[in-house]
């Protein structure tokens, strides 16, 4: 199989959900000062503090309108049926979807950003414990290394690589962000799979956000159906290890302002997040 196996019974999942189509206003009230109980290095940009625009359940945020012009407010409800695989098992848990979005239409993943609460993700699947504990060490200043960075939701796929590692503070606490590909197979790196995550957790503990947002790049393909420079798929994939590493380092030495959208601006959409129970 040549794409991502995305969690089982997503589409049934959604359309029991609560879905709220809100346009973005502006309301007053300012944003709580970033969090500072788990430890954390700022990336360079230091985004500026702006009241949020953004309201669903217990998350706010301020997104410009650059990165969009509405959003979907959803609770997903929670799914934990006897035969599920791990990977289809969820809480239930705050989604927000980007709409207007840049890159809409042409992206394997939407835009989106998932507010999970973490104990009972916990509960529901004990192995989410080492997830945090490498986060926490992440945050502590660990060297990360070439093992898969932490990623919630779990999928039925592989992540390809990771690039533009960065630790980022949010109002309400800290985590990473960095961009990936999931696949099953040996996928070149492209504009339609690739995308910038951010994996973090409320000074609390309480939360678990999970943003995925597709990103651009001029110097890739658009889509993963050939592999490059005319290989054939058995070549390509006996290569795939030093591809990848090259391609990690092209896209680490690339300028945050030479991605569409500019990765300081969704280090600035993330940063504004404000959890409040």
């Amino acid at each position: 199989m040549k794409k991502i196996v995305l969690i089982l019974s997503i589409l049934a999942i959604t359309l029991l959900a609560c879905d709220i189509a809100v346009k973005l206003t502006p309301e007053p009230g300012g944003s709580g000062s970033p969090a500072t109980e788990l430890p954390a290095t700022e990336v360079p940009m230091v985004p500026s503090i702006i009241p949020a625009n953004l309201y669903c359940n217990e998350v706010s945020l301020y997104l410009e309108p650059a990165l969009g012009s509405s959003f979907s407010c959803e609770t997903i409800p929670e799914a934990n049926e006897p035969d599920m695989p791990y990977f289809a098992i969820n809480p239930e848990y705050t989604a927000i979807t980007i709409q207007g979005y840049p890159l809409g239409g042409d992206t394997f993943f939407d835009a989106r950003i998932n507010v999970y609460p973490f104990q009972r993700f916990r509960e529901l699947i004990p192995g989410a414990n080492d997830d945090y504990s490498y986060l926490y060490r992440l945050l502590s200043g660990e060297m990360q290394g070439e093992m898969a960075l932490p990623f919630l939701p779990y999928l039925g796929a592989a992540q390809l690589f990771y690039a533009q590692y960065g630790i980022l503070n949010f109002h309400s606490g800290s985590g990473i962000r960095y961009l990936t590909e999931f696949g099953q197979y040996t996928a070149p790196v492209n504009n339609e799979d690739l995308f910038y995550t951010f994996q973090g957790v409320t000074s609390d503990g309480q939360y678990w956000i999970s943003a995925t947002l597709p990103v651009n790049h001029p110097i890739l393909p658009a889509n993963p159906q050939n592999p490059p420079n005319g290989q054939s798929w058995e070549d390509f994939s006996n290569n795939y290890g030093t591809y990848i590493a090259d391609m990690k380092v092209q896209l680490d030495s690339q300028s945050w302002d030479s991605y569409t959208p500019q990765l300081g601006m969704l280090d600035d959409l993330i940063s504004s997040i404000t959890i409040q129970p």
